[in-house]
Protein backbone atom coordinates (compact mmCIF):
# COMPACT_ATOMS: atom_id res chain seq x y z
CA UNK A 1 0.00 0.00 0.00
CA UNK A 2 1.19 3.46 -0.85
CA UNK A 3 2.42 5.13 2.37
CA UNK A 4 0.60 8.38 1.60
CA UNK A 5 -2.72 6.53 1.59
CA UNK A 6 -1.77 4.80 4.83
CA UNK A 7 -0.94 8.12 6.48
CA UNK A 8 -4.19 9.63 5.17
CA UNK A 9 -6.18 6.73 6.59
CA UNK A 10 -4.50 7.11 9.97
CA UNK A 11 -5.21 10.86 9.92
CA UNK A 12 -8.90 10.35 9.10
CA UNK A 13 -9.24 7.76 11.86
CA UNK A 14 -7.60 10.11 14.33
CA UNK A 15 -9.97 12.93 13.38
CA UNK A 16 -12.97 10.62 13.87
CA UNK A 17 -11.71 9.53 17.30
CA UNK A 18 -11.14 13.14 18.37
CA UNK A 19 -14.62 14.11 17.18
CA UNK A 20 -16.22 11.25 19.07
CA UNK A 21 -14.34 12.17 22.25
CA UNK A 22 -15.24 15.86 21.86
CA UNK A 23 -18.93 15.07 21.41
CA UNK A 24 -18.88 12.74 24.41
CA UNK A 25 -17.53 15.44 26.72
CA UNK A 26 -19.78 18.25 25.53
CA UNK A 27 -22.35 19.19 28.17
CA UNK A 28 -25.92 18.16 27.50
CA UNK A 29 -28.02 20.88 25.93
CA UNK A 30 -30.07 22.33 28.78
CA UNK A 31 -33.72 21.36 28.62
CA UNK A 32 -36.14 24.15 27.80
CA UNK A 33 -38.13 24.83 30.97
CA UNK A 34 -41.79 23.84 30.91
CA UNK A 35 -44.89 25.48 32.34
CA UNK A 36 -48.29 23.83 32.59
CA UNK A 37 -51.42 25.93 33.11
CA UNK A 38 -54.91 24.75 34.06
CA UNK A 39 -57.67 27.21 33.16
CA UNK A 40 -60.96 27.70 35.03
CA UNK A 41 -63.03 27.74 31.82
CA UNK A 42 -62.62 27.61 28.06
CA UNK A 43 -60.61 30.38 26.48
CA UNK A 44 -62.68 33.05 24.79
CA UNK A 45 -64.68 34.08 27.85
CA UNK A 46 -63.61 37.74 27.35
CA UNK A 47 -63.00 37.83 31.10
CA UNK A 48 -61.17 35.77 33.71
CA UNK A 49 -59.67 32.96 31.62
CA UNK A 50 -58.65 35.23 28.78
CA UNK A 51 -56.83 37.43 31.28
CA UNK A 52 -54.85 34.39 32.50
CA UNK A 53 -53.97 33.47 28.91
CA UNK A 54 -52.75 37.02 28.25
CA UNK A 55 -50.37 36.60 31.19
CA UNK A 56 -48.98 33.43 29.62
CA UNK A 57 -48.49 35.20 26.29
CA UNK A 58 -46.73 38.14 27.97
CA UNK A 59 -44.27 35.80 29.68
CA UNK A 60 -43.59 33.96 26.40
CA UNK A 61 -42.66 37.23 24.76
CA UNK A 62 -40.10 37.88 27.47
CA UNK A 63 -38.42 34.48 27.81
CA UNK A 64 -38.37 31.08 26.12
CA UNK A 65 -40.20 28.14 27.67
CA UNK A 66 -42.52 25.36 26.58
CA UNK A 67 -46.10 25.22 27.72
CA UNK A 68 -49.01 22.83 27.94
CA UNK A 69 -52.51 24.19 28.50
CA UNK A 70 -55.40 22.32 30.12
CA UNK A 71 -59.04 23.27 29.82
CA UNK A 72 -61.42 22.15 32.60
CA UNK A 73 -62.51 19.09 30.63
CA UNK A 74 -58.85 18.03 30.39
CA UNK A 75 -57.79 18.77 33.96
CA UNK A 76 -58.48 15.19 35.11
CA UNK A 77 -55.68 13.99 32.81
CA UNK A 78 -52.98 16.09 34.48
CA UNK A 79 -52.36 13.89 37.59
CA UNK A 80 -51.81 10.82 35.44
CA UNK A 81 -49.57 12.73 33.05
CA UNK A 82 -47.35 13.97 35.87
CA UNK A 83 -47.12 10.44 37.27
CA UNK A 84 -45.88 9.07 33.96
CA UNK A 85 -43.17 11.57 33.08
CA UNK A 86 -39.84 12.13 34.73
CA UNK A 87 -36.64 14.12 34.61
CA UNK A 88 -36.46 16.96 32.13
CA UNK A 89 -39.88 16.04 30.73
CA UNK A 90 -41.53 17.33 33.89
CA UNK A 91 -42.65 20.96 34.02
CA UNK A 92 -40.89 23.23 36.46
CA UNK A 93 -44.12 25.08 37.25
CA UNK A 94 -47.81 24.19 37.22
CA UNK A 95 -50.35 27.02 37.44
CA UNK A 96 -53.95 26.32 38.40
CA UNK A 97 -56.52 29.11 38.29
CA UNK A 98 -59.80 29.16 40.18
CA UNK A 99 -61.16 28.30 43.62
CA UNK A 100 -62.55 25.00 42.30
CA UNK A 101 -58.98 23.63 42.05
CA UNK A 102 -58.04 24.19 45.71
CA UNK A 103 -57.97 20.53 46.81
CA UNK A 104 -56.79 19.39 43.38
CA UNK A 105 -53.70 21.63 43.52
CA UNK A 106 -52.89 20.75 47.12
CA UNK A 107 -52.89 17.03 46.26
CA UNK A 108 -50.71 17.53 43.18
CA UNK A 109 -48.20 19.51 45.24
CA UNK A 110 -48.04 16.73 47.83
CA UNK A 111 -47.56 14.08 45.15
CA UNK A 112 -44.89 16.01 43.22
CA UNK A 113 -42.56 17.88 45.59
CA UNK A 114 -40.08 18.37 42.73
CA UNK A 115 -42.51 20.67 40.89
CA UNK A 116 -43.51 24.21 41.88
CA UNK A 117 -47.19 25.17 41.93
CA UNK A 118 -48.91 28.55 41.68
CA UNK A 119 -52.54 28.34 42.85
CA UNK A 120 -54.40 31.50 41.84
CA UNK A 121 -57.61 32.45 43.67
CA UNK A 122 -57.03 29.58 46.04
CA UNK A 123 -56.59 30.17 49.73
CA UNK A 124 -55.19 27.90 52.40
CA UNK A 125 -51.84 26.58 53.51
CA UNK A 126 -48.98 26.92 51.10
CA UNK A 127 -45.64 25.11 51.28
CA UNK A 128 -42.08 25.42 50.03
CA UNK A 129 -43.21 24.48 46.52
CA UNK A 130 -46.84 25.67 46.60
CA UNK A 131 -47.82 29.33 46.51
CA UNK A 132 -51.48 30.06 47.10
CA UNK A 133 -52.30 33.46 45.63
CA UNK A 134 -55.63 34.72 46.88
CA UNK A 135 -56.86 37.75 44.92
CA UNK A 136 -59.45 39.49 47.05
CA UNK A 137 -62.08 41.46 45.15
CA UNK A 138 -63.61 43.25 48.13
CA UNK A 139 -61.97 46.62 47.46
CA UNK A 140 -62.69 46.92 43.74
CA UNK A 141 -66.23 45.61 44.34
CA UNK A 142 -66.64 48.33 46.98
CA UNK A 143 -65.71 50.90 44.33
CA UNK A 144 -68.13 49.23 41.90
CA UNK A 145 -70.81 49.70 44.56
CA UNK A 146 -69.91 53.38 44.94
CA UNK A 147 -70.18 53.79 41.17
CA UNK A 148 -73.54 52.00 41.00
CA UNK A 149 -74.97 54.10 43.81
CA UNK A 150 -73.65 57.29 42.16
CA UNK A 151 -74.93 56.42 38.68
CA UNK A 152 -78.38 54.97 39.41
CA UNK A 153 -81.33 57.10 38.38
CA UNK A 154 -83.98 54.73 39.74
CA UNK A 155 -82.40 54.26 43.16
CA UNK A 156 -82.19 50.49 42.70
CA UNK A 157 -79.06 48.48 41.74
CA UNK A 158 -78.22 44.81 41.29
CA UNK A 159 -75.51 42.18 41.15
CA UNK A 160 -75.41 38.91 39.19
CA UNK A 161 -72.97 36.26 40.44
CA UNK A 162 -71.92 33.12 38.58
CA UNK A 163 -72.49 30.88 41.61
CA UNK A 164 -72.40 30.90 45.38
CA UNK A 165 -68.94 30.46 46.87
CA UNK A 166 -66.62 32.07 49.41
CA UNK A 167 -64.80 33.80 46.55
CA UNK A 168 -67.99 35.27 45.07
CA UNK A 169 -69.27 36.27 48.53
CA UNK A 170 -66.34 38.70 48.59
CA UNK A 171 -67.73 40.47 45.51
CA UNK A 172 -71.20 40.63 47.05
CA UNK A 173 -70.03 41.94 50.42
CA UNK A 174 -67.71 44.55 48.92
CA UNK A 175 -70.35 45.76 46.47
CA UNK A 176 -73.02 45.95 49.17
CA UNK A 177 -70.71 47.93 51.45
CA UNK A 178 -69.84 50.38 48.66
CA UNK A 179 -73.46 50.96 47.65
CA UNK A 180 -74.60 51.54 51.23
CA UNK A 181 -71.63 53.76 52.03
CA UNK A 182 -73.06 56.20 49.48
CA UNK A 183 -76.72 55.64 50.30
CA UNK A 184 -77.82 53.08 52.88
CA UNK A 185 -81.40 53.11 51.61
CA UNK A 186 -80.62 51.78 48.11
CA UNK A 187 -82.00 48.23 47.65
CA UNK A 188 -79.68 45.69 46.00
CA UNK A 189 -81.09 42.88 43.87
CA UNK A 190 -78.74 39.89 43.82
CA UNK A 191 -78.97 36.46 42.33
CA UNK A 192 -76.85 33.62 40.91
CA UNK A 193 -76.74 32.35 37.34
CA UNK A 194 -76.48 28.80 38.73
CA UNK A 195 -76.16 28.90 42.50
CA UNK A 196 -74.43 25.57 43.11
CA UNK A 197 -72.42 24.83 39.97
CA UNK A 198 -69.62 26.45 37.97
CA UNK A 199 -71.93 26.25 34.93
CA UNK A 200 -73.02 29.67 36.12
CA UNK A 201 -69.88 31.12 34.57
CA UNK A 202 -70.72 29.84 31.08
CA UNK A 203 -74.45 30.49 30.59
CA UNK A 204 -74.94 33.93 29.01
CA UNK A 205 -78.54 33.10 28.08
CA UNK A 206 -79.52 32.63 31.72
CA UNK A 207 -77.58 35.71 32.78
CA UNK A 208 -79.44 37.70 30.12
CA UNK A 209 -82.78 36.40 31.38
CA UNK A 210 -81.88 37.44 34.94
CA UNK A 211 -80.78 40.90 33.77
CA UNK A 212 -84.06 41.39 31.90
CA UNK A 213 -85.98 40.61 35.08
CA UNK A 214 -83.90 43.00 37.17
CA UNK A 215 -84.31 45.82 34.68
CA UNK A 216 -88.07 45.26 34.56
CA UNK A 217 -88.16 45.58 38.35
CA UNK A 218 -86.56 49.01 38.22
CA UNK A 219 -82.88 48.16 38.64
CA UNK A 220 -80.83 50.26 36.24
CA UNK A 221 -77.21 49.38 37.14
CA UNK A 222 -76.06 45.74 37.41
CA UNK A 223 -72.66 44.53 38.59
CA UNK A 224 -71.95 41.32 36.66
CA UNK A 225 -69.61 38.79 38.34
CA UNK A 226 -70.12 35.70 36.23
CA UNK A 227 -67.26 35.23 33.76
CA UNK A 228 -68.47 34.51 30.23
CA UNK A 229 -72.08 34.76 31.45
CA UNK A 230 -71.52 38.51 31.78
CA UNK A 231 -71.93 38.78 28.02
CA UNK A 232 -75.61 37.84 28.27
CA UNK A 233 -76.40 40.68 30.66
CA UNK A 234 -74.34 43.12 28.59
CA UNK A 235 -76.26 42.12 25.45
CA UNK A 236 -79.56 42.88 27.19
CA UNK A 237 -78.31 46.31 28.30
CA UNK A 238 -77.08 47.00 24.77
CA UNK A 239 -80.62 46.55 23.48
CA UNK A 240 -82.23 48.82 26.07
CA UNK A 241 -82.17 52.47 27.06
CA UNK A 242 -81.00 53.78 30.41
CA UNK A 243 -79.75 50.43 31.68
CA UNK A 244 -76.11 49.92 32.60
CA UNK A 245 -73.52 47.30 33.50
CA UNK A 246 -70.36 47.19 35.60
CA UNK A 247 -68.15 44.40 34.24
CA UNK A 248 -65.53 42.25 35.96
CA UNK A 249 -62.09 40.68 35.61
CA UNK A 250 -61.04 42.52 32.45
CA UNK A 251 -62.07 45.77 30.76
CA UNK A 252 -65.43 44.82 29.25
CA UNK A 253 -66.33 48.25 27.88
CA UNK A 254 -65.68 47.10 24.27
CA UNK A 255 -68.59 44.67 24.69
CA UNK A 256 -70.93 47.52 25.55
CA UNK A 257 -69.41 50.89 24.64
CA UNK A 258 -72.58 52.75 25.59
CA UNK A 259 -73.68 50.70 28.60
CA UNK A 260 -70.61 49.37 30.47
CA UNK A 261 -69.81 52.11 32.96
CA UNK A 262 -66.57 50.50 34.17
CA UNK A 263 -65.05 47.13 34.99
CA UNK A 264 -63.70 45.83 38.28
CA UNK A 265 -60.54 44.25 36.91
CA UNK A 266 -58.62 41.39 38.45
CA UNK A 267 -55.05 41.30 37.13
CA UNK A 268 -54.79 37.56 36.73
CA UNK A 269 -52.56 38.23 33.72
CA UNK A 270 -50.03 40.00 35.91
CA UNK A 271 -50.05 37.24 38.53
CA UNK A 272 -49.53 34.55 35.86
CA UNK A 273 -46.70 36.34 34.04
CA UNK A 274 -44.92 37.32 37.28
CA UNK A 275 -45.16 33.78 38.63
CA UNK A 276 -43.66 32.35 35.45
CA UNK A 277 -40.82 34.86 35.36
CA UNK A 278 -40.00 34.22 39.02
CA UNK A 279 -39.94 30.49 38.42
CA UNK A 280 -37.60 30.82 35.45
CA UNK A 281 -35.21 33.25 37.14
CA UNK A 282 -35.06 31.21 40.34
CA UNK A 283 -36.85 33.62 42.67
CA UNK A 284 -40.15 31.74 43.00
CA UNK A 285 -41.15 31.07 46.59
CA UNK A 286 -43.99 29.12 48.13
CA UNK A 287 -46.29 30.13 50.95
CA UNK A 288 -49.49 32.14 51.12
CA UNK A 289 -50.12 35.48 49.46
CA UNK A 290 -53.19 37.70 49.55
CA UNK A 291 -53.45 40.77 47.32
CA UNK A 292 -56.11 43.19 46.23
CA UNK A 293 -56.79 46.87 45.76
CA UNK A 294 -53.88 48.18 47.84
CA UNK A 295 -51.38 46.04 45.90
CA UNK A 296 -52.77 47.08 42.52
CA UNK A 297 -53.89 43.56 41.62
CA UNK A 298 -57.51 44.75 41.43
CA UNK A 299 -59.05 48.08 40.53
CA UNK A 300 -61.82 49.87 38.67
CA UNK A 301 -61.21 50.73 35.01
CA UNK A 302 -63.62 53.25 33.51
CA UNK A 303 -65.16 53.24 30.07
CA UNK A 304 -63.93 56.46 28.44
CA UNK A 305 -67.55 57.44 27.85
CA UNK A 306 -68.23 57.53 31.60
CA UNK A 307 -65.07 59.05 33.07
CA UNK A 308 -67.21 61.79 34.59
CA UNK A 309 -67.71 59.39 37.52
CA UNK A 310 -63.97 58.84 37.93
CA UNK A 311 -63.30 61.63 40.41
CA UNK A 312 -66.31 60.76 42.56
CA UNK A 313 -65.41 57.08 42.78
CA UNK A 314 -61.68 57.61 43.29
CA UNK A 315 -62.43 59.77 46.32
CA UNK A 316 -63.74 56.61 48.01
CA UNK A 317 -60.58 54.54 47.44
CA UNK A 318 -59.17 55.06 50.97
CA UNK A 319 -62.45 53.78 52.43
CA UNK A 320 -62.40 50.85 49.99
CA UNK A 321 -58.87 49.89 51.02
CA UNK A 322 -59.71 50.22 54.70
CA UNK A 323 -62.84 48.13 54.25
CA UNK A 324 -60.88 45.47 52.41
CA UNK A 325 -58.31 45.34 55.22
CA UNK A 326 -61.07 44.90 57.83
CA UNK A 327 -62.71 42.24 55.71
CA UNK A 328 -59.49 40.25 55.38
CA UNK A 329 -58.77 40.54 59.09
CA UNK A 330 -62.27 39.34 59.92
CA UNK A 331 -61.97 36.45 57.48
CA UNK A 332 -58.60 35.41 58.91
CA UNK A 333 -60.00 35.51 62.45
CA UNK A 334 -62.95 33.30 61.49
CA UNK A 335 -60.63 30.77 59.83
CA UNK A 336 -58.45 30.55 62.96
CA UNK A 337 -61.53 29.77 65.04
Amino acid sequence: MDKKYLYFGILVAAVIVVAIVAVSVLPDKPAVPGVYIVYPSEKGDLSYTDSAYQGLVAAQKAISFTTKEFMPRESDSLPGLLNNISGSEKPGLVITIGFQYTNYTRQLAQDHPDIRFLAIDQSGTGSDTLRTYDITSYGDSYLAGVLAASATKTGRVGIILGMQSDLLDTFLQGYTAGVHAVNASIPIDHTYVHQYTIDGFSDPAESGRIAEGMYRNGTDVIYTCAGYSNTGAIAVANNATGEYIIGTDSDQSPLGPNVVLASAVKRVDRVVSTGIMQDLNGTFTGGEQVAGLREGVTGLVFNQKFTSYNETVNAWEPQAQAGEARYLLSRASSVQK
